[in-house]
């Protein structure tokens, strides 16, 4: 059995193998707790303690807590690469447009004289040839699809 005392001045509780204990201010109690709660207990600072923590039950020699934390980055680190690997498929797939040939200039500068295409749509295709070099407006960017449309 071990004995904890709290100095602080509200009541505090304590994990203890038969379950949750209250200790009031300068109370003093004799309980038994796994060596798994000792570094909660510490780092809380709330308690003066007395005794030897029982050890932890299955034989574990590591805190649970610790082994919680180790569990949860290795879930975190498979959903970074999950995520990353669909990134990766999304960015194949809209790459690649079924049935859909690549656009020449004069083919993109078609679109900009259709009332039908709105001007997104034509920037996107005009993306795709001028790549980060695309201007910002529709006249400019007219103009470098027939500088690339001249060009041999």
């Amino acid at each position: 059995m071990m004995k904890f005392t709290n100095t602080r001045p509200g009541p505090r509780g304590i994990n203890t193998i038969n379950g949750p204990v209250l200790v009031d201010p300068g109370q003093t109690v004799e309980a038994e707790v796994y060596a798994r709660e000792q570094q909660h207990i510490e780092a809380a600072g709330w308690f003066t303690v007395e005794g030897d923590y029982t050890a932890n039950p299955g034989g574990a020699s590591a805190p649970v807590l610790q082994a919680a934390a180790s569990d949860a980055s290795k879930d975190l680190d498979g959903l970074r690469k999950q995520l990353a690997d669909r990134d990766v498929e999304i960015a194949k797939l809209k790459a690649k447009q079924p049935g859909e040939e690549p656009k020449t200039a004069a083919d993109v500068l078609a679109m900009a004289t259709d009332s039908n295409v709105q001007f997104m749509t034509f920037k996107a295709a005009a993306q795709k040839l001028l790549g980060d070099k695309t201007p910002a407006k529709k006249d400019e960017i007219v103009s470098a699809l027939e500088d690339l449309a001249t060009k041999p």
